[in-house]
């Protein structure tokens, strides 16, 4: 049983909020881009607004993270100011991975602070829509230069790994950087709008969450050696709690398709806080489906990365 120091936790905590503001910054350029015919302009302006703080965050959040983990590999504070050890983890893939994120942001900010005539995405242009789009996908595959995935890419040279985590990681984008502007739009547009946008992004997301799970299975096919691990190895336990949460995570997404998404057409009264409470149960299992993932990521290995040293 794998011990979780001070530092380490904080290195988890780095990393998930890293995860939390780069892909829902992301999506959130995604959300705009199939929505924007349904969006009135203050909630438009609302969500652009949103995507630009997501975007501070998640700068400052990379850099905590390389902090923190140069603090969790150190075991004291002392960490946190030691070059070496940053400069260890940048050049181990980390620096690579935050340039091109980092790179991403500022695409996503230059293509959505240019003026324009409020909640009308199209009419920026073909160009700067290329650019708000361009900027999304790396930044939400930034990750895919870093970590087990990309270990098994390299000591395999395997194109099926590269493919699946940068497919899995565009359909996280998609659904996490759906979830505040949905409760954007649940909190401010008329009832008959709500049913529209929530009805396609449902829609969309029947396509994007069955690629996303088709990829998630097969990263873990290659990286776990069996079965077996889920219960008697520390990244297969994590790997364990993780599938509970995106099987609730799932859960809540068919709730809000099959029975909230048609009382929404129908009219029905009490529904938007209904749709509002699970949006927000959403997110709060995201989030914890987050950490899991960091600490994966951050404190254990699957076995197959040792055999295929």
């Amino acid at each position: 049983m794998m011990t979780v120091g001070i530092w380490d936790a904080a290195a988890v905590a780095a990393r998930a909020a890293t995860y939390a503001a780069t892909l829902a910054a992301s999506g959130g350029v995604f959300f705009l881009v199939y929505s924007h015919a349904l969006l009135d302009g203050h909630c438009a302006a609302r969500i652009r607004r949103l995507i630009r703080g997501l975007v501070l965050i998640a700068a400052f959040a990379s850099g905590a993270m390389v902090a923190a983990s140069a603090a969790s590999m150190s075991g004291d504070a002392g960490g946190l100011a030691d070059v070496g050890l940053a400069r260890m983890i940048l050049q181990a893939g980390e620096g690579r991975a935050s340039l091109v994120r980092l790179i991403g942001l500022v695409l996503i900010v230059a293509s959505l602070t240019a003026r324009h005539s409020p909640g009308t995405v199209a009419r920026l242009g073909v160009v700067r829509l290329g650019v708000a789009l361009l900027g999304s996908v790396a930044t939400a595959t930034s990750f895919a230069w870093v970590g087990h995935g990309h270990s098994l890419v390299v000591l395999r040279g395997a194109w099926l790994p590269a493919v699946a985590i940068v497919v899995h990681l565009l359909g996280v984008a998609f659904w996490l950087g759906a979830l505040i502007p949905l409760l954007m739009v649940a909190g401010e547009a008329d009832r008959s709008q709500v049913a529209v946008t929530v009805g396609r992004f449902g829609t969309a997301a029947l396509v994007v969450v069955g690629a996303l799970l088709t990829a998630g299975v097969t990263l873990l096919c290659l990286l776990l050696g069996g079965a077996g691990e889920l219960w008697t190895d520390d990244y297969g336990r994590l790997v364990l709690t993780k599938l509970l949460l995106v099987s609730c995570l799932l859960a809540l997404a068919a709730f809000n398709h099959l029975r909230l998404t048609p009382r929404l057409y129908a009219h029905d009264e009490g529904v938007l806080q209904a749709l509002k409470r699970s949006i927000r149960a959403e997110l709060a299992v995201a989030g914890c489906v987050l950490v899991v993932t960091a600490a994966m990521t951050t404190l254990t290995g699957p076995s197959a990365l040792d055999i295929a040293r």
